[in-house]
């Protein structure tokens, strides 16, 4: 048994509850021993004649008495519960036989009156307050007793008349043996106590070495955790709440995100934490910080006492899980629409492939016409682009109907980029009249691209359609092509004087479905295409705002294998209006 365990505390707290152990107990039964020997020597020197006024009988009866008392304490069973009742009672008793000692040796004649002080210390140490009231009491109630026998002489059985030089001996002796047992006592708890407090350091390095070991875990973890208590003063925080919770105000108060962010979940309720603190009952709030999304979840804790709790704040990032839930949606909106677009590609095969024959039998009526050769190179070429489109749409819709998305990647890797720019600017901007024009520098002559050529002119047609509409809504005429070499990639640049990208739609402009336009007149899938048809070319598409107004699209692809000639008739940097 260790040494913490042999000795149980001393000092009896005010508000805690007695406790006098089995080893406080032996510990009374042993002095109580040494007293009963004490008190069996006295008699021998009283019946040697020593002090012939003392009545030795009635000492002897007090060590049978106290001896029988005690024996009967070392039989029975020690039970450490019920410690105040204990020290009580012994204290009772121990009083009780000092009283009947002293009675008989003269009363308070006696010199041995102030072994009172010696059970008062010994009580007020080992039983606390309420047993120290007691033998206090008892202790005047004995001095009491003494001292009236003085004054009823029926009361007196004994007196104090040692034979010369024994008195001074007797004196002398009393007060060695007051002084002995107290610094005994004091000696004990003093020890005890230094045990005590090497237990307590003990326990306090521990508990320090714990809460490092948890202040340090909770440092790491992916969630911001503080406790406030009731009045709003924050008691504790970890590292990510100093990043996320509101930083206090001039008064050192805790604050609610919602007075700086609005909350996401619940706009017009109360603060989580206020519904904590005067409901008592969980809440939460959603807010946005940076990049990411968070989640605060306020909790009462248990109170010591009947007062206002303490609230705990948990700040939880929900960006991946509503990432995860955004992009469920989008599967499934994608799903539909796969389904919806399988319904519509085969409804399209039959009215594509009329076009594609009426256009074929144009073509040859205009040539059997004789007219203008100029008309007829115009008719003729549109007929073409009736023909060539046409034919990528039922390749597309055969696509659909086979259970696939798009065609297989055909990459060429030498696939020009003016031929392709001058076709999307047909599609687009052929039947646009006294509106946006459509300037291309010399350089998107000089580079080809390895690229899928139906794929990059679909992406060319969605960019130009967007800088048409941007440039619609603010009246102005340009949109600029341009072209140039980096490193292995070449980058083809389409810049409109539209209003530009805004703030909410910038950071998602290539999820699907996304789209500033009104209802029914986009779906917010053509630059979710365009992104996904560069990325399967093995190039990236980016969108951003430009210095002078507008916006800025630009396309990276791996650089082709060769360059593509000036073509006659074809001025670059000319206007393709």
């Amino acid at each position: 048994m260790s040494q913490d365990q042999k000795r149980p505390p001393v000092f009896a707290e005010r508000s805690a509850r007695d406790d006098f152990s089995a080893d406080r107990i032996r510990w009374l039964i042993s002095l109580r021993w040494v007293a009963m020997a004490g008190v069996l020597i006295a008699t021998g020197f009283v019946v040697a004649g020593f002090f012939p006024g003392v009545a030795w009988p009635v000492f002897l009866l007090v060590v049978v008495g106290g001896s029988a008392y005690n024996y009967s304490l070392t039989r029975s069973r020690l039970e450490p519960r019920g410690g105040r009742r204990a020290a009580v009672s012994q204290a009772l008793v121990d009083l009780v036989m000092l009283t009947i000692v002293l009675w008989a040796a003269g009363g308070i004649s006696s010199p041995f009156l102030g072994f009172y002080v010696f059970h008062l210390a010994l009580i007020g140490i080992l039983g606390g307050p309420r047993a120290t009231f007691v033998a206090t009491a008892a202790a005047f109630a004995g001095t009491g007793f003494l001292a009236l026998t003085e004054w009823i002489p029926v009361l007196k059985i004994g007196k104090w008349d040692p034979i010369p030089p024994w008195d001074t001996i007797a004196d002398v002796t009393a007060f060695m043996m007051t002084m002995g047992a107290v610094a005994y006592v004091v000696l004990h708890a003093v020890r005890e106590l230094r045990d005590r407090e090497h237990a307590l350091e003990g326990a306090r390095d521990q508990a320090e070495l714990e809460y490092q070991v948890i202040a340090n875990t909770l440092d790491e973890i992916e969630a911001g955790l503080e406790v406030v208590d009731a009045e709003g003063r924050i008691e504790w925080r970890n590292r990510l709440a100093e990043d996320l919770a509101p930083t206090p105000n001039q008064d050192g108060m805790w604050e609610c995100p919602r007075q700086i962010r609005a909350c996401e979940t619940d706009p017009a309720g109360p603060c989580p934490f206020w519904r904590a603190r005067d409901e008592d009952t969980p809440g939460r709030c959603r807010f946005s910080a940076g990049d990411r999304t968070y989640e605060m979840l306020s909790f009462p804790l248990a109170s010591r006492d009947e007062g206002t709790p303490r609230i705990m704040n948990l700040y939880v990032d929900r960006t991946q899980m509503l990432h995860a839930e955004r992009r469920l949606i989008q599967a499934e909106r994608l799903a539909s629409l796969g389904r919806v677009a399988q319904g519509v590609a085969h409804e399209l095969n039959t009215p594509l492939a009329t076009i594609r024959t009426l256009a074929a039998d144009m073509r040859e009526a205009i040539r059997s016409l004789g007219a203008d050769e100029s008309l007829q190179s115009d008719l003729a070429e549109s007929a073409a682009l009736i023909r060539d489109e046409t034919g990528r749409l039922g390749r597309i819709t055969q696509a659909l109907l086979t259970g696939g998305t798009l065609p297989r990647l055909q990459l060429d890797t030498a696939a020009h980029l003016l031929p392709l720019v001058q076709r999307a600017r047909a599609l687009v901007f052929a039947g646009v009249r006294d509106g946006p024009e459509l300037l291309v520098d010399d350089t998107v002559a000089e580079h080809s691209v390895s690229a899928d050529r139906d794929r990059l002119l679909q992406v060319l047609v969605n960019l130009f359609q967007n800088a048409l509409d941007a440039n619609r809504e603010t009246g102005r005429k340009s949109v600029w092509v341009s072209a140039k070499r980096d490193s292995e990639m070449v980058e083809l640049t389409v810049e409109d004087e539209g209003s530009g990208l805004q703030p909410d739609i910038e950071g998602r402009l290539f999820e699907p479905f996304a789209t500033t336009k009104p209802p029914g007149e986009g779906t917010g899938l053509g630059l979710y295409a365009s992104y996904m048809l560069i990325q399967t070319m093995g190039g990236e598409l980016t969108i951003e705002n430009r210095a002078q107004g507008g916006a800025r699209a630009c396309i990276r692809l791996p650089a082709g294998a060769g360059t593509l000639a000036n073509k006659p008739g074809v001025a670059h940097g000319a206007t393709l209006s």
